[in-house]
């Protein structure tokens, strides 16, 4: 998922809300989410391009404190935070989401081959916007509705 471009800067303060349904198919998984200003830049600094990151063990899809192995081909519900943050994404730049299994930085590494298949339909973000969605919508309509007019 990927904003259009943002046309005007819009300031994000606060805790991103992830809402995710998904399958795995084995039964154990990892799960890293991370919301991205594109287009990418490969900067030096990780705010140019990361804006926040997230992570969720799908086992412990019920409960924090323990965990279940996944049934392969179920899907499941699950609803985290993702981390605080708070900067400005640039006139221009679209908000990405980007959503896969292991993160090098923060998960383990499990052999490879791990599938996830995730409902978009049945998946949101919550972000947290100053000015609330007034100043969300303000800078996405005026990009979709330039981007359509004749």
């Amino acid at each position: 998922f990927a904003t259009p471009a943002l046309t005007g800067p819009l300031h994000l303060s606060g805790t991103a809300k992830l809402s995710i349904r998904l399958a795995s198919n084995k039964p154990a998984a990892n799960l890293s989410v991370w919301l991205v200003s594109l287009p990418w830049t490969d900067s030096k600094r990780i705010t140019d391009d990361v804006i926040t990151r997230g992570w969720a063990d799908p086992q412990n899809h019920r409960s924090l404190t323990e965990s279940e192995p996944l049934v392969p081909g179920q899907f499941y519900d699950l609803t985290f935070d993702l981390q605080p943050d708070d900067q400005i994404i640039a006139k221009g730049a679209k908000i990405g989401l980007m959503i896969f299994s292991s993160d090098r930085d923060f998960t383990l590494w499990p052999d490879p081959g791990t599938e996830l298949t995730v409902d978009l339909d049945a998946t949101s973000i919550t972000l947290p916007v100053v000015g609330g969605q007034v100043a969300f919508m303000g800078s996405v309509t005026r990009a979709i509705e330039t981007k359509s007019a004749p």
